[in-house]
């Protein structure tokens, strides 16, 4: 298989804080790679280091095939970016703000404007024209996504996509991003919802003080056949998550 993704001990440093500290990945294309850990493991900074939006300390970043830096315009082109942010521009309306972003990518004004209008049909986004992109987080993240597909990137990274959104947005947009895998594209997807990375994900990897301490092989057919970390199967993602975090070692109480 043709390598989509590949990192190579990445670093990112902010002054005394190391957030990435020697990352290694190897996705290959047509996957769906879910990436979890806890609160500040470094997950968003690996996006933001793979897409550009952050210059790493150290290590490298290959995407398909090709070396990758915050310099590489062609490679940015073929792909697509929702941030945590979601980097939305709350002066313009829904399809003002897909024509713009559809013409930073190159495409001419009517394909633009076909694209644009074609993504807020089917996004449910219709009344969105008449209004500022000043409502719902869930209606917000629908224009991110519309914004990181319109010029049909091959490699789409997506930080914290579901969440907030209703369950039939979610549903519809996973059925969307299999269908965008099964034709050769690739999804890099970081969450904290391990059900959704257990159930949908076809590889993952878990990521803690910004290392990885645990990933799935990527030859077996379904994800939960790899649950194993240091010889032992465990029954859910959550279970192995919470031995190899160690996340499940304390106790919450209220007095």
């Amino acid at each position: 298989m043709v390598c989509a993704i590949e990192t190579c001990e990445l670093s990112k440093r902010f002054g005394q804080l190391q957030a990435l500290a020697g990352l290694n990945l190897n996705i290959a294309t047509g996957t769906i790679f879910g990436l979890v850990g806890p609160n500040g493991a470094g997950k968003s900074t690996a996006i933001n280091c793979m897409t550009g939006l952050l210059q790493p300390t150290g290590g490298s970043i290959r995407l398909l095939g090709d070396a990758f830096t915050i310099d590489s315009t062609d490679l940015k082109r073929r792909i697509g970016v929702m941030p945590e942010g979601l980097a939305l521009f709350d002066q313009l309306y829904a399809d003002e703000f897909l024509r713009f972003q559809a013409r930073m990518y190159g495409i001419d004004s009517q394909e633009s404007g076909y694209r644009a209008r074609e993504l807020i049909d089917k996004l449910d986004l219709g009344f969105s024209r008449t209004r500022l992109i000043e409502f719902s987080t869930g209606m917000r993240k629908k224009v991110a996504f519309a914004a990181a597909i319109i010029h049909r990137p091959e490699i789409l990274f997506l930080d914290e996509p579901f969440a907030g959104m209703d369950a039939g947005t979610v549903s519809m947009l996973k059925d969307w991003l299999r269908n965008f895998a099964s034709r050769g594209g690739t999804v890099f997807l970081t969450t904290h919802i391990l059900e959704t990375v257990e159930s949908f994900c076809t590889a993952a990897a878990i990521m803690k003080r910004g290392r990885r301490v645990w990933e799935s092989p990527s030859s077996l057919p379904a994800l939960k056949e790899g649950l194993v970390h240091q010889g032992h199967k465990f029954p859910t993602l959550e279970a192995l998550y919470l031995e190899a975090t160690a996340s499940g070692k304390t106790r919450f109480e209220w007095r």
